[in-house]
């Protein structure tokens, strides 16, 4: 997605070798068929992450990014403080997900892989988010010039962290619909 703004900001320039964006397109577009598909990983993680050490890794991992998060909410830059919130909301999101396809995995395995996709994408935007800002955080702990990724994290609190509700009501009721299809559609 980032790929594709890239080229969208050049406009037909974004198109042409010279402003680089092409090629970061390119490059991002093979990126979900490198160590096995999205698809595949999305699987990996719901039958053999999430379970690991009975989900404490998972609950570990949610608890270092809430952290995190409330940090960023604490700081004492405002425009930073103000990603926490849409940042937060896309944590408890993938928080309640995952206990979704928690139960999941224990009463319908074949549910929860239908929704492994859209459950890696929570994941990603989730997670994404929650170390963008951290970096942000460091950055101005650091007060090293040049390295504020406040207005980064800004615009993806706004643009890409809202998304975590749809995925998050997806992985809840998006079973059904793949479970019962006829294959013979396909």
């Amino acid at each position: 997605q980032v790929a594709e703004m890239g080229i969208q900001v050049h406009g037909g320039m974004g198109f042409i070798e010279e402003t680089g964006a092409a090629q970061h397109y390119r490059d991002a577009r093979i990126f979900p068929i490198y160590e096995g598909t999205n698809g595949i990983q999305a699987i990996d993680l719901v039958a053999r992450k999430l379970p690991l050490l009975g989900g404490k890794v998972l609950e570990r991992h949610l608890q270092d990014q809430a952290e995190t998060l409330e940090a960023v909410g604490a700081s004492n830059n405002t425009e930073l403080a103000l990603s926490a919130p849409p940042l937060l909301a896309a944590l408890a999101a993938l928080k309640e997900a995952s206990l979704e396809i928690g139960a999941m995995m224990k009463s319908d395995p074949n549910a929860a892989l239908a929704v492994a996709t859209p459950y890696l994408r929570l994941f990603g935007v989730a997670t994404g988010g929650a170390f963008l800002a951290k970096s942000a955080l460091q950055a101005q702990l650091s007060n090293a010039p040049g390295r504020d990724q406040t207005t980064l994290v800004r615009v993806f609190a706004s643009f890409f962290s809202p998304a975590a509700a749809g995925l998050a009501a997806t992985v809840k009721s998006g079973a059904d619909p793949v479970l019962s299809a006829n294959v013979d559609m396909l």
